[in-house]
């Protein structure tokens, strides 16, 4: 008897028994540990090569088959579950969104939160690799992926005793090294009956971020390496923004009827451009006009080796 046939069928035997246990649910583990167990094709090569009897391969290699299987049930108990197969193949199935408590309300698919005449709403949203868009919905807030679910949509909300609710929601793709052929495309979908109290953390993200349909009092956005186009209206009287900008683009387009106060903070090789402001003293821009009567839009921008362009509509 030739070791490698032996060798061979026994190891088509095990591969084919294991996997009918694991379809019955008698054991579990998962196929992407064999990726953890390549060095064994190292140690069958080597133990061809020895020379020595065709007995002696046999069990040499049954033994190291052994090991193999024993390491494929441990590993994927423990570890495997870590690795970036699992995260964007498996986990979606299996990830808890939020654990339940008397003050958390917990949604299962994580993506929405019904409206219910909440007079203000604060919303912190953090977002890594995609593109965002906003919109209007009935909902008080939902967010959608474009395509198949392939990324972690967290979110989660208390109420106060005022009826105000706070939401924090985050989106991260499962697959963290996004190529050219990816495309991550979200929509937020807002109601637009409560004030808005809105902070943003965009990392690697495209946004268009169009606010002119929402009443917005607080907006705090914090870009890293994104392309934004922000659009803000004058539903609200009084509105405050704040922009910190690291190494990203940001245009930024606001109403002629808002009457604009514009501070310009400490900005390391970034480049300006204002356009319908008057500029005051070296940080200080305003806008000057007869129609600026619905309220007042006061803007603070730190940018760091950013593009910043603010135009008037």
């Amino acid at each position: 008897m030739k070791s490698k046939h032996f060798f061979w069928g026994i190891l088509f035997i095990s591969v084919g028994i294991l996997w009918i246990l694991k379809s019955l649910g008698v054991i579990s583990f998962s196929w992407c540990v064999f990726a953890k167990l390549w060095p064994l094709i190292f140690i069958w090569i080597g133990i061809k090569l020895i020379p020595i009897s065709d007995n002696w391969k046999i069990f040499l290699n049954t033994t190291v088959l052994l090991i193999g299987i024993t390491a494929l049930l441990i590993i994927s108990n423990s570890k495997c579950y870590d690795s970036k197969w699992e995260r964007t193949h498996y986990c979606f199935k299996e990830f808890t969104i939020c654990d339940e408590s008397d003050t958390l309300a917990c949604y299962p698919n994580g993506n929405i939160i019904e409206y219910e005449d909440y007079e203000n709403a604060y919303l912190n949203l953090s977002a890594s690799a995609g593109k965002l868009t906003f919109a209007s919905g009935e909902h008080l807030i939902a967010i959608r992926e474009k395509e198949s679910p392939r990324s972690k949509i967290i979110m989660n909300s208390t109420v106060d005793e005022d009826n105000n609710i706070k939401i924090k929601a985050d989106i991260e793709p499962f697959k963290k090294k996004i190529s050219k052929k990816d495309s991550y495309k979200y929509k937020i979908l807002l109601n637009s009956s409560p004030v808005w109290n809105i902070a943003l953390e965009l990392n690697t993200t495209a946004g268009q971020i169009n606010l002119s349909e929402f009443k917005i009092r607080e907006l705090e956005i914090e870009s890293n390496a994104s392309a934004l186009d922000l659009k803000l209206g004058s539903l609200y009287s009084d509105v405050n923004l704040k922009i910190e900008s690291n190494a990203s683009s940001v245009k930024l387009t606001i109403p002629y009827n808002m009457k604009c106060l514009l501070t310009k903070e400490d900005s390391t090789l970034s480049s300006f451009s204002v356009k319908g402001l008057k500029k005051q003293d070296k940080n200080q821009y305003v806008s000057t006009g007869e129609e600026e009567t619905a309220g007042v839009i006061n803007i603070t921008i730190e940018a760091n080796v950013s593009s910043v362009e603010i135009k008037r509509y």
